[in-house]
């Protein structure tokens, strides 16, 4: 199985991803040009963000193709990975399908799999049950948790706290969140330097929140079609 994945964000998913695919697919190789493709190996681009993502999308479906006609190897599906944000995963597929249409190009040989990040892999991230304590110290974490208990409650569904008007979207409310729970242990979260939620432990209670209470669906969407591209 080899993969082309485009993923949104510049910093965490660019990070995040590969390190997870170290855990889930180890016998995947990441190669650091397409032209590299071989056998069990994939390639990632970053997608610069919206609305850039979706001309990338594109061209990456063009770069396919005329890999595919060429090479000796054939990269089997387009992986995407998009936050969702405030949208819904109708608009992102009816975005990629008018840019494809738009550039005139179509997958010839491959699929094209869309893994929408409800709302944002920082959603994610707060799945991790463990993590999250019951009775926090910290002021602000003590409010985020009585407007929603992301260790109870499904993380993706979280809306924006009605007592702050700091946040104009939800993702920027998930990301304060995940923040001050890693306060809590002392931990440092950046979009540029995710580090804890890199490591298999963190990953790993991911995971079992997904399988014992189907919380983060989206999430477990990407899951199950990761463990498959093991050989």
């Amino acid at each position: 199985m080899n993969a082309y994945i485009i993923v949104e964000g510049r910093k965490t998913e660019y990070i995040v991803y590969p390190k997870w695919l170290e855990i889930l697919a180890p016998a995947l190789t990441r190669v650091d040009n397409v032209i590299d493709i071989t056998e069990n190996s994939y390639y990632i681009f970053c997608g610069g963000g919206i609305p850039s993502i979706y001309r990338h999308i594109a061209n990456a479906v063009a770069d396919i193709n005329a890999f595919n006609s060429r090479s000796e190897h054939h990269i089997d599906c387009l992986m995407v990975c998009i936050d969702t944000e405030e949208e819904s995963r109708e608009y992102i597929m009816s975005q990629i399908n008018r840019q494809l249409k738009e550039n005139n190009v179509a997958p010839e040989s491959f699929d094209i799999v869309v893994f929408e990040q409800r709302v944002s892999m920082e959603s994610w991230f707060l799945g991790n049950r463990k993590i999250v304590g019951s009775n926090p110290s910290g002021e602000v974490l003590s409010r985020y948790l009585a407007h929603y208990n992301v260790r109870t409650d499904d993380p993706e569904l979280m809306e924006i706290i009605d007592d702050n008007k700091d946040f104009q979207t939800k993702a920027q409310f998930h990301h304060s969140y995940l923040k001050e729970v890693f306060k809590e242990h002392r931990i440092k979260y950046s979009k540029s330097n995710p580090g804890e939620v890199c490591k298999p432990y963190y990953l790993n209670q991911i995971i079992e929140r997904y399988k014992d209470t189907g919380h983060i669906p989206t999430f477990g969407r990407w899951y199950d079609f990761v463990i498959t591209l093991q050989p």
